[in-house]
């Protein structure tokens, strides 16, 4: 699949390294999550992989995301469990997918949406407007209730 790489410059680093926020990645290829989360890790962010609907929905129980990257198809299912209870919580998310935006539900008709194959930077400014619509958080384990 072709993707564009390049690394965020120095300015973008040094800004975004300081917010250091926690972000889900839901993709079922590999090396695609891998890539996202390379690039995550280099813009100063905690990227935590899911790989499954159900690897997604277990790791949102557990703990708190700033934002979060989902395939739309995955290996067990559509994502839009997982973007449910994304958008119950208040976390923002992008859309990161090859099938059509079509497919997505009304409900997260809205939410922002990176075709694949895309451009890096494109992702990660989808990734950074997601960032700046969630003030930062602790991230870490949620509370019993919460």
């Amino acid at each position: 699949m072709p993707v564009s790489f390049s690394a965020p410059s120095a300015m973008n680093r040094s800004a975004v390294a300081s917010a250091g926020r926690t972000v889900l990645v839901v993709e079922d290829e590999i090396e695609l999550s891998r890539l996202f989360i390379e690039v995550l890790n280099e813009s100063g962010h905690t990227a935590i992989p899911a790989y499954s609907v159900s690897d997604a929905l277990s790791v949102i129980a557990h703990q708190r995301f700033d934002a979060a990257i989902l395939d739309v198809e995955l290996r067990d299912g559509p994502v839009f469990p997982v973007a449910d209870r994304l958008a119950a919580l208040g976390t923002p998310f992008l859309f990161a997918s090859a099938v059509y935006y079509q497919v997505v539900p009304r409900a997260h008709q809205q939410v922002p949406f990176v075709s694949k194959p895309f451009d890096v930077k494109v992702l990660q400014q989808r990734v950074e407007e997601a960032l700046a619509r969630r003030p930062a958080s602790s991230g870490g384990v949620k509370a019993a209730g919460d």
